[in-house]
């Protein structure tokens, strides 16, 4: 029987994650996370399945406050009566504590989606936010006074796997963490029996 070879390209993502994590910009992402009380994880589509995921296991596996904005009858309301380009700043100002240390982290394949660069603006208005980009194909844009994580992709299926990727690689280097398979397993039979 004759072997199958992939037909997907994932345009070697795996190579990539050391090459971001020893970039400035991936080191000073950890310190700015390790400081932060509040994190907020933004991105369209995939980015944004990617983001909801992140934020909940970042926050159960490294014990700190990260948040998503995954209401889709909140995404539909404001989407609605501002503009599907304001949701996430809209979001932000409505629910970001102004009081705390906070970091934004966004999710944009080519770095231009409107309402991640409003949300990026948004919190540059603010003094107690740090902000940056993961992005897959990133032009300089001088209007964008963000971080910028160039992940160097073609492709956006690529893009989001490589972003899913690096966020349980922070885990890691934020000295968390992930469990394994077999180790949740056998957790749970011991609750059973306890």
């Amino acid at each position: 029987m004759k072997s199958l070879k992939p037909l997907c390209n994932f345009e070697n993502i795996e190579y990539k994650i050391e090459k971001i994590i020893n970039t400035s910009n991936w080191k000073s992402l950890i310190q700015k996370f390790k400081k932060a009380e509040h994190i907020y994880v933004i991105g369209n589509g995939g980015n944004w399945a990617v983001a909801t995921h992140a934020a909940v296991d970042l926050a159960r596996l490294t014990n700190k406050k990260v948040f998503s904005l995954d209401s889709t009858c909140y995404v539909t309301s404001i989407a609605n009566d501002a503009g599907y380009e304001n949701v996430f700043s809209k979001w932000l100002n409505l629910y970001a504590d102004k009081k705390k240390n906070s970091l934004l982290i966004s999710f944009s394949a080519t770095g231009t989606s409107k309402n991640i660069v409003n949300a990026i603006n948004w919190s540059k208005k603010r003094s107690n936010f740090d902000n940056f980009l993961l992005t897959a194909q990133h032009k300089h844009n001088k209007n964008l006074k963000t971080k910028v994580i160039n992940l160097g992709l073609k492709y956006f299926h690529s893009a989001e796997l490589l972003v899913f990727m690096l966020f349980y690689e922070m885990v890691y280097q934020l000295g968390y963490k992930c469990p394994s398979i077999m180790g949740e397993v056998n957790r749970r039979k011991r609750k059973k029996n306890n």
